[in-house]
């Protein structure tokens, strides 16, 4: 039989002397009183003692960033010392920080308005943001030296990832006007293509760039290239088109980088057509071009056809006398009156006519297209007895204005390292007409700029965050309908 334990008095009776423990003096109480009153001590007297002496540095939280290294030794450039006067926290003061301190946390608003001192060229997020962040939650400093700017993605979806944020901004964006809404400044030189801002703004909800990122605006809205120059990239591509200087024509012969390689020079008509378009109106004298740009200047060339002749016998042919001179103009003139009855049908050919003239269409591809006239790639309106008007071309430099590109990032495939194919996002071999915006698609960056792709994808890999101040922008808008004159697309007036 098993016995039985100690009862509950028993147990009791062990502990009977010990009642009066806590009534007895302890050496070891007593000194961790004495320890602990000290530390407190110590510590309100160090806090003194730095008023007087220390050095700020005591205080840093950590290694400052390279940006601000040069005054890393000086808190007061981003901190808020108002409450020191002069360098003496008064009680009530400290008492009144340490409660709001408790109570709301730290506060980063004097913190921004020192980094507004600086930064004077940066305001904050879109006009219809509910509530903008502190400087110091997306740019937090003290982590090393790492550049402040690299701002992670989780910062940015933690607004538009949350359904409830983009709801309320969506309310507040639909009851300002448009003009509050930041566009993105360029060069006054750039032509941008602006779509119109949607109804809803660009709220939807999304965790990451290649998950659920809505697709590129330029691709749902289908809009047409606002140019009026005719122009058939796949024609350009055939195989019947001869070789410019030993070179086959491709992206790269026309599109030429900038010099700092991210966007591309604009075309233009003397470095990137004259080659095989070289405006040749006289077979049998190929060296004389009716000049490019300026209608009026071409007008009077055909107009003072025996003098233009002249000069050329005389620059070119080397036929120096008078009466030869005459012999050979007047040669000249019934040669191209056997083609043109009169000066007014050859006008109408070198303005109008869409395809190659006439006694020029039984010629090589290569000969031919120096024949063309105006109309053959622009717009040409006639204007009663004036000289007719030519719709100058509108050449988009950037189309997709809210986002941030780098062609030289783009020049080779980042796993393979080989030469990338521009058709791979461009498909311009594809395209007959100008009104192809021949733009990529999400699903083309996404191929990289992904896990699978293993090319980073972060949120300012592409956007940015601030928005500068409103500056002088050229907009081709893409709301326009009908022929837009240049000055119009200059001005971004409809």
């Amino acid at each position: 039989m098993a016995k039985l334990g100690r009862t509950q008095k028993q147990i009791a009776e062990r502990y009977k002397g010990n009642l009066g423990y806590y009534n007895r003096l302890h050496p070891w109480r007593r000194w961790r009183h004495i320890v602990g009153f000290m530390t407190i001590v110590a510590g309100l007297v160090s806090i003194w003692v730095f008023q007087k002496r220390g050095r700020e540095t005591f205080f840093n939280a950590g290694k400052i960033s390279t940006s601000h290294a040069k005054f890393a030794d000086d808190c007061a450039k981003c901190h808020d010392q108002s409450l020191l006067s002069p360098r003496v926290l008064a009680p009530d003061t400290f008492t009144a920080v340490v409660r709001d301190r408790f109570k709301n946390g730290v506060a980063f608003d004097p913190i921004d308005r020192k980094c507004e001192t600086c930064h004077t060229r940066h305001a904050c997020h879109e006009a219809n943001v509910v509530q903008n962040k502190s400087c110091s939650a997306c740019h937090q400093e003290h982590q090393g030296a790492r550049n402040l700017r690299l701002v992670a993605s989780s910062q940015c979806a933690s607004c538009h990832n949350n359904s409830a944020t983009m709801e309320a901004a969506t309310e507040k964006g639909m009851q300002l006007p448009p003009t509050a809404f930041h566009r993105h400044p360029h060069p006054p030189q750039q032509v941008a293509f602006e779509l119109p801002r949607p109804a809803r703004g660009y709220t939807q909800t999304f965790s990451s760039f290649w998950n659920g990122h809505p697709e590129f605006q330029l691709t749902t809205a289908k809009p047409s290239d606002p140019d009026v120059l005719r122009f058939n990239h796949q024609r350009h591509f055939a195989a019947d088109i001869p070789s410019v200087d030993g070179r086959r024509l491709d992206c790269n012969y026309c599109h030429k980088p900038t010099p700092d390689g991210r966007f591309y020079q604009r075309i233009s008509f003397a470095l990137n057509c004259q080659a095989c378009h070289s405006l040749q109106f006289d077979a049998k004298n190929p060296e004389l071009k009716i000049p490019h740009g300026d209608i009026t200047l071409a007008r009077t060339f055909l107009r003072t056809l025996p003098a233009q002749y002249a000069d050329y016998a005389r620059l070119k042919k080397g036929i120096t006398g008078d009466n030869e001179s005459r012999n050979f103009v007047a040669q000249q003139i019934r040669q191209l009156r056997d083609q043109f009855r009169t000066g007014d049908e050859l006008e109408r050919a070198v303005f109008f006519t869409t395809d190659p003239y006439k006694p020029q269409r039984q010629m090589a591809p290569a000969t031919r297209a120096n024949f063309t006239g105006c109309a053959f790639c622009h717009e040409v309106k006639q204007a009663g007895n004036a000289a007719p008007t030519v719709i100058k071309p509108v050449l988009v430099d950037r189309w997709m204005s809210q986002a941030n590109f780098d062609h030289a990032k783009h020049q080779t495939d980042p796993n393979t390292h080989m030469p990338l194919d521009c058709n791979i996002c461009h498909r311009a071999t594809q395209s007959r007409d100008t009104s192809d915006v021949l733009m990529p698609v999400k699903a083309d960056c996404v191929a990289c700029h992904s896990p699978q792709g293993k090319v980073v994808a972060e949120c300012i890999t592409c956007h940015t965050y601030h928005a500068p101040p409103a500056a002088q922008t050229t907009v081709a808008d893409a709301r326009r309908s009908g022929p837009v004159s240049v000055k119009q697309m200059l001005l971004g007036s409809r």
